[in-house]
């Protein structure tokens, strides 16, 4: 039986339910902590009135003035059978009990702790906390398996990993979770969104579509 971090849907959001990418201001994180639990996954999976809590990070470099993201496809027998074969921008997964005895949650609090725990996990890489900022939040009632979660975006700065960007990818391909990985360009991201319009004729998986969206096309726009 494995226990993961919820919050009731009314204490996330006590209004209408924003959708999409939210900026980092969108949500207070500390407001929402002293309404979080830790549940049986299995029961939250079908339970609407709660959202489990993911951070989400996105790795990025940049060379040259051009700031890369890491994207891998995931294996067809993904462990989340919904997600098998999409495409991701995004490592991440649920705050487990585990994560309160972390000695990083004291100075960065609980979900920070469990991002390294989970970047270290998911893709093999050690970073310093400093190198995680906050980059918005992720809310989607689109489909079945994002209608249920709440994404802590995380952007993830990989400039003093060691190691060129060949080095990190097979590092991260060395992992259980990506078929494949691949550095891409930021600003080639938001013409990779359509159906097959990804890598190899890929797709993007909904929550990668949405950090896309709200953290490259929205500064493309801008610049």
């Amino acid at each position: 039986m494995r226990f993961i971090l919820v919050v009731p849907r009314a204490q996330l959001f006590p209004g209408l339910s924003p959708q999409g990418f939210l900026p980092p201001g969108a949500v207070s994180l500390e407001a929402v902590l002293p309404h979080v639990f830790f549940a049986e996954r299995a029961a939250m999976e079908r339970n609407s009135h709660f959202k489990q809590i993911i951070p989400y990070m996105v790795l990025t470099r940049t060379r040259d003035g051009a700031r890369r993201v890491l994207a891998y496809q995931r294996r067809a027998a993904h462990t989340e059978r919904r997600l098998g074969g999409l495409w991701s921008i995004g490592f991440g997964g649920h705050v487990e009990p585990l994560d309160r005895d972390d000695a990083r949650v004291a100075a960065h609090g609980l979900v920070t702790a469990a991002a390294l725990r989970e970047l270290a996990e998911e893709t093999g890489i050690e970073a310093q906390p400093t190198r995680l900022t906050p980059a918005g939040f992720i809310n989607s009632e689109r489909e079945d398996v994002s209608s249920v979660h709440f994404g802590v975006v995380f952007a993830v700065d990989l400039d003093a990993v060691p190691g060129d960007d060949a080095a990190i990818a097979t590092t991260v391909a060395a992992q259980a979770e990506p078929e494949q990985v691949r550095w891409i360009e930021a600003s080639r991201l938001p013409g990779l969104l359509g159906p097959r319009g990804g890598p190899d004729e890929g797709t993007f998986e909904d929550w990668s579509r949405i950090a896309i969206e709200g953290m490259f096309a929205r500064a493309a726009a801008r610049a």
